[in-house]
């Protein structure tokens, strides 16, 4: 089956979801969720030619990939195609620790990226849609006052970086923006920094735990002495600051293009068109 004929074939009526339950072709979605992994894992190989770590967390703008999967096709082919993506990275080109990857990397993108498409493709009633963009918009703050703090106790910094402060206000000058702009992609936006910030944090989390437990890989280069707590922080929140502007940039255009390529795919998530 080609690529259109799949989108057709998910697509044949309102909703992808819908569409998705309604078609029963479990081969439908394997094919839909290998596609995303390959396109995550085939991006994220740019890597290898700019191998930029930030605080053991390779710098990783393809994040969009996944989420235009998610906004498309829903949760699971989101979520799971991100998991499988991660872990080859992970294993190919990344840190080559299969047990840190499944533990930490493969549930973390499974879960941002699950409720990114979960919170996308639901409508929501107003105040409840309002609920969202005020816990997306608060994540920021909150991630960057546990940034400044995590550094404090690191190295006794107390002064935000300036390229964090301009992520933060960009992001929540777009979520708020879009929103009350009453526009298509405010419920995308929102949702995104709402996934992007829980599948950080588990990354924060995981690999404090991990080293804890197990001890980092040298390729992570945190070296493999336990970390302390004040890692869970700093590596969730410069995960986050250094992959939402990517998200919320990129990922409305590509899905955009995607349905104009395709317009079987111009019917999905139409609430959002509608309000």
């Amino acid at each position: 089956m080609g690529m259109r004929e799949a989108y057709d074939a998910v697509h044949n009526s309102t909703g992808a979801e819908g569409a998705l339950s309604r078609s029963k072709s479990p081969s439908l979605v394997l094919t839909l969720t290998a596609v995303n992994a390959a396109v995550y894992a085939g991006i994220g190989a740019l890597w290898t030619v700019f191998p930029l770590m930030i605080f053991g967390v390779r710098f990783w703008p393809q994040v969009f990939a996944p989420a235009v999967f998610s906004v498309l096709f829903g949760p699971w082919i989101g979520g799971l195609g991100a998991a499988i993506g991660i872990f080859i990275a992970d294993v190919v080109y990344g840190h080559h620790d299969a047990l840190l990857s499944l533990l930490v990397g493969v549930p973390s993108n499974f879960v941002g990226f699950f409720v990114i498409g979960w919170l996308t493709n639901h409508d929501f009633k107003t105040l409840t849609r309002r609920l969202l963009v005020v816990v997306s918009v608060a994540i920021i703050p909150v991630y960057a006052l546990t940034f400044v703090y995590g550094l404090y106790l690191l190295s006794g910094a107390v002064t935000l970086p300036i390229d964090v402060t301009l992520v933060g206000l960009i992001v929540v000058l777009v979520i708020l923006g879009l929103f009350l702009a009453r526009n298509k992609w405010a419920d995308f936006e929102a949702a995104a920094s709402i996934g992007l910030g829980i599948g950080t944090a588990i990354i924060g989390i995981g690999i404090v735990a991990y080293s804890l437990v197990f001890g980092l890989p040298v390729a992570v280069g945190l070296g493999t002495k336990p970390l302390g707590s004040a890692f869970m922080s700093v590596v969730g929140a410069s995960s986050y600051f250094t992959e939402i502007p990517f998200m919320v940039i990129l990922t409305p255009p590509v899905a955009a293009a995607c349905r104009s390529a395709f317009p079987s795919l111009r019917g999905m998530s139409q609430h959002q068109v509608e309000r």
